[in-house]
C-alpha cells in the first residue's frame, strides 16, 4: 500500500487527503495549528467561532461546488445576489450592485448611484476589455497591473481607475497597482459565465459547516490526523525525500518518520523555512518561491448588545474607507445571537502592523464610526481582533507566475499543493487550493502508478471570439461615455 504524508491540514492538504484515501493509499495528515482548515476555518472560542474572515465562494468555484454535493452539504450555503456599497456621511444610504457580471441587470447596476453614469458605463467596460483579452497576451499580461492596464487605454478616467483599484483590493486584497491583469482577466471571464448567484456563503461559522464534513469524510475512510504537530525539518537522500522532523507543540517532543511520498500543502513561505543546503541541494528551484509576495488580511468581529438600526443583510463596502473595510451581520445569517455581529475585513491593514490588539481594534472602530455613526449607541460587547500575521495571503502579484511551482518538484516522491500554485484558476482562492490538491494527487498517482479518481473540472468560459466582438461593438458607446465624463457635472464622490 502506497503511504503518503501529507503536511498541513488546510484546505488543499484536506482535500488531497480524501482523494489519495479513495486512491487506497495509507494517509497521516500533519497540522501545526489546534485545528484544521487553515484560512478557510474558524476557531472555537467557548461560546461562538471566529472564522479567519468572512469568505464568498462565487458560482464559477465548480471544483468546490462538486466537492459540496459529493459531501451532502449543500443546504449549508446561502445565495447570495447583492452586495452594498456605503459611502461616509451617508448612512443608511446603501447602493447596491446586484450580480454584477450579469447583462440582466446591467441597467441596474450601471444606475446604482456608486458613480456618474458615464463613469460607471466606462468601468465595466473596462472590465469587459480586460476579460476579452486573448490567451496570446497571458505572458504581457502578467507583467502589467490592472491599474497599469486601465490606465492605458482610452477610455480611462481618474474615477475610473480609482475605482477599480478599490474593487480590486477589496476582492483580491491586492492593490490595483500590483495585482497581476492576468489573473484578474481570468477572474472575470469565469464570472462573466457564471454571474448568479454572485456568491454563496456559509450559513454558520466554516468550522462546522464546511471543514468538519470534510474531516469526517477523511476519518471515515481511515486517514489518520495529527494536530499541533509542526514539521521542522526535511530530510532528503539522494533525489527523494526520506524523513519528516516533526515537534509536538504541547510537549515540544521532537520525532523523525520515514516517509514514501510526501505532499507539502502549507503555504508558500513556509515551504521556503525548509529550505537548507541540503533540501537546495536536491531541489534548487524550490528557492524561486522566495520571489513570491504574501501579505496579511486583519479581520474585526464586533458584537453588539442590539441589533443596529438598518444594517442589512449583506455583505457591505465600505467605500473610500482608510482600511478598505467591508462587513457582513453574521447575525442575521447565523442566528442565535442577541444583537448585531459585524464580521470586518481590512484589506489594507498595512497601518496595523505592530500595533496592539486594543490600538489596532481601535483604530478600524473609529474608521467604521465615519459610516455606521450609530456604532457606539448599540452596544459594543466585546471585539475579536486577528491580525493574521502568521496567516498571510499570497498575492497575485504581477510576474509571480513565473515563480509559481508546478505540483511536482526535483524530488521524485515530493508534491506541493496550494493555492499559490500553478493551475488554471490562478487567483489566491479556495477554489484555487482545491485545484491544487488534485493536481498533486494526480501527480502522486502517476508517480506511484495509482487509479486516480481526482478529476479536475475546468471552470466555464465564453468563448473568447464573443467577448471580442462585445468589446468592438461597444467600443462607441464607451467612446461617447469617456467624452460625457469629460463635460461639467457632479464629481465622483470619495
Amino acid at each position: 500500500m502506497v503511504e503518503v504524508a501529507i503536511v498541513g491540514g488546510g484546505l488543499a492538504g484536506m482535500i488531497s487527503a480524501l482523494r489519495l484515501l479513495q486512491s487506497g493509499c495509507r494517509v497521516s495528515v500533519f497540522e501545526a495549528s489546534r485545528r484544521l482548515g487553515g484560512k478557510a476555518g474558524a476557531d472555537d472560542n467557548g461560546a461562538t467561532y471566529n472564522d479567519h474572515a468572512y469568505h464568498v465562494f462565487p458560482a464559477w468555484y465548480v471544483n468546490l461546488w462538486k466537492l459540496v454535493d459529493e459531501l451532502g452539504i449543500r443546504n449549508h450555503f446561502l445565495d447570495c445576489t447583492d452586495m452594498l456599497a456605503l459611502y461616509a456621511g451617508e448612512y443608511p444610504n446603501f447602493l447596491r450592485f446586484r450580480n454584477f457580471a450579469s447583462p440582466r441587470y446591467a441597467w441596474q447596476n450601471l444606475t446604482s448611484g456608486f458613480l456618474p453614469f458615464p463613469q460607471m458605463l466606462l468601468m465595466m467596460y473596462a472590465s469587459l476589455d480586460l476579460a476579452s483579452q486573448p490567451d496570446r497576451s497571458a505572458a504581457r499580461l502578467d507583467q502589467m497591473s490592472v491599474n497599469g492596464f486601465v490606465r492605458s487605454r482610452f477610455y480611462c478616467t481618474d474615477a475610473v481607475a480609482t475605482s477599480m483599484g478599490e474593487v480590486m483590493l477589496k476582492a483580491v486584497a491586492d492593490p490595483s497597482y500590483l495585482v497581476s491583469a492576468r489573473t484578474v482577466a481570468r477572474v472575470m471571464r469565469y464570472w462573466l459565465k457564471s454571474p448568479a448567484p454572485m456568491f454563496r456563503i456559509v450559513r454558520g461559522n466554516l468550522q462546522q459547516f464546511l471543514i468538519e464534513p470534510i474531516a469526517q469524510a477523511i476519518a471515515k475512510r481511515g486517514g489518520k490526523i495529527h494536530t499541533g504537530v509542526r514539521l521542522e525539518r526535511l530530510h532528503v537522500e539522494g533525489s527523494r525525500a526520506r524523513h519528516l522532523e516533526l515537534v509536538d507543540a504541547n510537549s515540544g517532543t521532537r520525532k523523525t518518520i520515514q516517509v514514501g511520498h510526501v505532499i507539502l500543502a502549507i503555504p508558500a513561505e513556509q515551504v521556503v523555512r525548509l529550505i537548507d543546503d541540503e533540501v537546495y541541494s536536491a531541489a534548487p528551484a524550490l528557492s524561486r518561491l522566495h520571489q513570491l509576495r504574501v501579505n496579511p488580511m486583519a479581520s474585526l468581529d464586533i458584537y453588539f448588545a442590539r441589533l443596529i438600526p438598518d444594517i442589512p443583510k449583506n455583505h457591505v463596502q465600505l467605500v473610500g474607507s482608510r482600511f478598505e473595510l467591508s462587513f457582513l451581520d453574521i447575525a442575521q445569517i447565523w442566528g442565535g445571537f442577541e444583537g448585531s455581529v459585524l464580521s470586518t475585513t481590512a484589506c489594507n491593514a498595512g497601518d496595523l502592523e505592530g500595533l496592539s490588539r486594543e490600538r489596532a481594534t481601535a483604530a478600524l472602530l473609529d474608521d467604521m464610526r465615519q459610516f455606521i455613526p450609530a456604532l457606539d449607541s448599540n452596544g459594543i460587547t466585546r471585539t475579536v481582533y486577528q491580525d493574521h500575521a502568521r496567516q498571510p495571503l499570497f498575492m497575485n502579484d504581477v510576474g509571480a507566475w513565473e515563480f509559481r511551482p508546478n505540483a511536482t518538484t526535483q524530488l521524485q516522491n515530493l508534491f506541493l499543493a496550494g493555492d499559490y500554485c500553478r493551475s488554471h484558476v490562478d487567483l489566491a482562492s479556495v477554489e484555487g487550493a482545491i485545484v491544487s490538491a488534485l493536481h498533486a494527487v494526480r501527480a502522486l498517482a502517476q508517480s506511484a502508478r495509482l487509479d486516480c479518481p481526482a478529476a479536475i473540472l475546468p471552470i466555464p468560459v465564453y468563448p473568447h471570439w464573443l467577448l471580442t466582438l462585445g468589446r468592438w461593438g461597444l467600443m462607441p458607446v464607451a467612446a461617447a461615455a469617456r467624452i460625457w465624463a469629460a463635460l461639467p457635472g457632479p464629481a465622483p464622490r470619495r
